[in-house]
C-alpha cells in the first residue's frame, strides 16, 4: 500500500495524459470511496449506490467525449509555444526523427548515455557531470511541458504535442 501511495502522483500524471485514463482513474477512485463508505450498508443500499455511481461515471464519460469531438480533424497548433533550451531542442528533434519516437537515457553504473532509440549518443562529455546535469535538465524540461512522456526511468517517448511542436520549429 505504501508503494501505491508513493507512486500516486505518477499514476495520476499518467492517467491525465488521455481521456480514457482520466475516466479509468475516476472509476477506480469512486470504487474505493464507495467501498469505504458503504461496505457495511445493506445490500439494497449498496446496489442503489453502485447504480448511481455507474450512471455518474457514464454521464461524465459521455460529456467528456462529446466535448472533445468538435468535428474538426485538422491538426491543432500547440497552445503555448514554450521556450526550450538548445539541448532540449536537440533531444526533441532526435526523438521526432527516430522511427519509434523514443529517447533513451540509460544508466550503467557509472556510465551514462543519452540517445534516440536508433541513433548515436547525444551525451558525448561522458566525464563531465555538469554536462550530464544539463542533458538531464533538457529531458525533464521536455517532460514538464508535455513534449516527451516518461515511459519508465530510462525511456521517453515523444508525444503528439512534441511532434506538432517540432513541425513548428522547422
Amino acid at each position: 500500500m505504501e508503494v501505491l501511495i508513493e507512486r500516486l502522483p505518477e499514476i495520476i500524471t499518467a492517467a491525465a495524459q488521455s481521456q480514457l485514463g482520466i475516466l479509468a482513474l475516476l472509476c477506480v477512485a469512486l470504487s474505493v470511496l464507495a467501498y469505504a463508505f458503504f461496505a457495511k450498508a445493506s445490500e439494497m443500499v449498496r446496489v442503489v449506490i453502485f447504480v448511481l455511481l455507474f450512471l455518474g461515471v457514464l454521464g461524465f464519460g459521455a460529456a467528456m467525449f462529446r466535448a472533445s469531438s468538435d468535428g474538426s480533424k485538422a491538426p491543432q497548433p500547440v497552445a503555448s509555444t514554450p521556450e526550450l533550451s538548445e539541448k532540449a531542442k536537440i533531444v526533441l528533434k532526435e526523438a521526432a526523427a527516430d522511427p519509434s519516437g523514443q529517447v533513451l537515457f540509460e544508466y550503467f553504473g557509472t556510465h551514462v548515455d543519452l540517445h534516440a532509440a536508433s541513433g548515436e549518443s547525444l551525451f558525448t562529455d561522458k566525464g563531465d557531470h555538469r554536462a550530464l546535469a544539463a542533458w538531464e535538465s533538457a529531458v525533464q524540461e521536455l517532460v514538464d511541458v508535455g513534449l516527451l512522456a516518461r515511459e519508465n526511468d530510462e525511456m521517453f517517448e515523444i508525444t503528439k504535442k512534441g511532434y506538432d511542436f517540432t513541425e513548428q520549429m522547422d
